[in-house]
């Protein structure tokens, strides 16, 4: 480590009096009655000694916090909106991305928070066709998804759904007498049942016998038999019965979203159509690796190392300005972030997931002319650029803070973001207990205001994360971050105070840094580190901007690295 560890000693004698307070304060911080800023206060004196944390305040910590993190879940409303379902249900961002499943969802179609429509085995056109019916007609509508079996048969799964303009997510029921004209559109466009056809599924999704339709609707008895069975070969249905509890289903589900009193659904914008992002995963070594690709598929092949707090491709604005600039971006998710799983113990961080990079680029067979880092993205960046440099034309960072040669470097950080440095620093354990309190945090603050954690209190920045137009992204990358409990941002932390500053020194190619001149974090003039270490560093400061860079000015970020790839030819 660049910054010295505290030592071994055991005199424990100021922490004795302190053990039951502390333990009582990190309950009243992950119940919402007290601020984690106090909590801070009263941990970062005894990190910041040169002592050990007493072995009796770890225990009371630690044990506080694991009898807490059961019960956090409970407070996730995303969660519990699917949650609150028998039947299949989860939660997708306009992306497409899902976002939130229940248990019967995910066991139904394997699923993991994160994948795409893929794993749905929905199609982007099938996607937006049910997007515009929700747009152009109220009320529910319907959207075919198919599942695996074992023996290799894809059986449809139909779902109704709605949209929640207050989560910007599709909320899907799988169909477990009467539906609105959304389910009606979408009978017509799934299973290309006519007029006719769909008022005959209505009346046997009613009970009613193909003769008692008949006389409802003055047709042939014959008539209405030969309607059943193409009504039948439609919805791949074997029997009447069949066709007809899915019928009833479906309006059963529809009405359930008819929720009185104004309730979570609402109008989709007839301009939702956005810049799609396409998600996938793999398997490496028996690990499942998870990765993302938004911008020009056409475009100039660029390699996304994500941060732990802006995603990768979630924000609209990322995946529009890529396309504008015609970039072609892949993100692969950092071990603990996302769907890809944490390295075993005999293999580091770095290596990892750089041979989790390695075995991406090998099945996509692209290759990348560029780099693109959101912060801590910066080292393992720096790290895959000196194993396999190639044809690489240039790096672009954003929001990197350089190696801690100082502890200074710490102490200018605001407290609530120092205290998990300082935590992980004294022991990987301690930076486990924090990282657990700060997922309790983050889930009780719910998908809209997650990002609270980071930045409450902090301008720029907290202004920034407030802009209307950030808010999809936002609540797309809430699972991003939660579904390993924060285990990526406790590697992430590992990583930060490791010694790697000689990735710096001897970069291999043309490198610029863009730095908010206004960043509370990483204040500007600590960047002339980088330029120590490498004086062929170019660091550009931009104006009134924070830590948040990388979403209040994407358009500049993207253009200015298709500037850099055009001068590098």
């Amino acid at each position: 480590m660049l910054i010295g560890t505290p030592g071994s000693s055991q005199d424990t004698t100021s922490g004795q009096g302190s053990s039951p307070r502390l333990k009582a304060l990190v309950r009243a911080v992950a119940d919402g009655t007290e601020e984690f800023e106090r909590l801070s206060r009263e941990l970062l004196p005894l990190l910041q000694s040169t002592s050990e944390l007493p072995a009796h305040i770890a225990l009371e910590l630690s044990t506080a916090l694991i009898e807490l993190e059961a019960d956090s879940s409970a407070d996730d409303q995303l969660y519990a909106l699917v949650n609150n379902h028998g039947a299949a249900a989860l939660a997708l961002a306009r992306s497409g991305q899902i976002l939130a499943a229940n248990a019967p969802a995910s066991a139904l179609f394997g699923l993991a928070i994160g994948d795409g429509l893929s794993a749905l085995q929905i199609s982007r056109d099938d996607f937006d066709r049910f997007a515009r019916r929700l747009a152009t007609a109220p009320g529910a509508s319907l959207i075919k998804a198919f599942r695996a079996t074992p023996a290799s048969r894809n059986l449809p799964v139909l779902f109704s759904g709605t949209y929640s303009p207050g989560y910007q997510a599709f909320l899907l029921r799988a169909l477990q007498n009467y539906w609105p004209d959304s389910v009606d559109h979408a009978l017509a466009e799934l299973f290309g049942l006519s007029a006719s056809e769909r008022e005959v599924l209505r009346g046997l999704s009613w009970g009613q016998t193909s003769e008692q339709i008949a006389a409802q609707r003055f047709r042939s008895t014959g008539t209405v038999r030969q309607q059943v069975k193409s009504i039948l070969q439609k919805l791949g249905a074997d029997t009447q019965l069949e066709a007809a509890t899915m019928a009833a289903a479906a309006a059963a589900t529809a009405a359930a979203h008819e929720e009185p009193g104004g309730g979570t659904s609402g109008p989709l914008p007839q301009n939702s159509r956005e810049f799609p992002l396409e998600l996938g995963s793999f398997l490496r070594d028996g690990r499942p690796v998870g990765y993302r690709r938004f911008g020009d598929p056409s475009g100039k092949t660029v390699i996304l190392f994500h941060g732990p707090s802006f995603g990768a491709g979630e924000y609209a604005a990322d995946r529009r300005w890529a396309r504008e600039n015609r970039l072609d971006i892949h993100a692969v998710e950092r071990p603990g972030y996302g769907r890809t799983q944490v390295p075993s113990k005999d293999e580091d961080i770095l290596s990892c997931h750089i041979r989790d990079l390695q075995a991406y680029l090998g099945q996509s067979a692209i290759t990348p002319v560029a780099l693109l880092a959101h912060e801590v993205g910066l080292i393992p960046a720096l790290a895959w650029l000196h194993r396999y440099p190639g044809h690489l034309r240039c790096l672009l960072g954003v929001s990197a803070a350089p190696p801690f040669r100082e502890l200074e470097q710490i102490n200018a950080m605001p407290e609530h973001q120092a205290i998990f440095l300082q935590a992980a620093r004294q022991a990987p354990w301690l930076a486990r207990l924090m990282t657990r309190l700060l997922t309790i945090r983050t889930r009780r603050l719910g998908v809209e205001r997650w990002t609270d954690v980071i930045f409450k209190g902090l301008e720029p920045d907290a202004a920034v994360m407030k802009r209307p137009g950030l808010r999809s992204g936002i609540i797309g990358s809430y699972s991003f971050y939660l579904n390993q409990l924060g285990a990526g941002f406790e590697l992430d932390l590992r990583m930060m105070l490791d010694d790697w500053s000689p990735l710096v020194s001897g970069l291999p190619m043309p490198t610029l840094l863009m730095h908010g001149d206004h960043n509370p974090t990483t204040p500007l003039n600590y960047l002339e580190i980088f330029r120590r270490l490498n004086p062929a560093v170019c660091i550009e400061p931009v104006d009134g901007a924070g830590l948040t860079l990388a979403v209040s000015h994407p358009e500049l970020i993207y253009r200015r690295l298709a500037g850099l790839l055009e001068i590098r030819g």
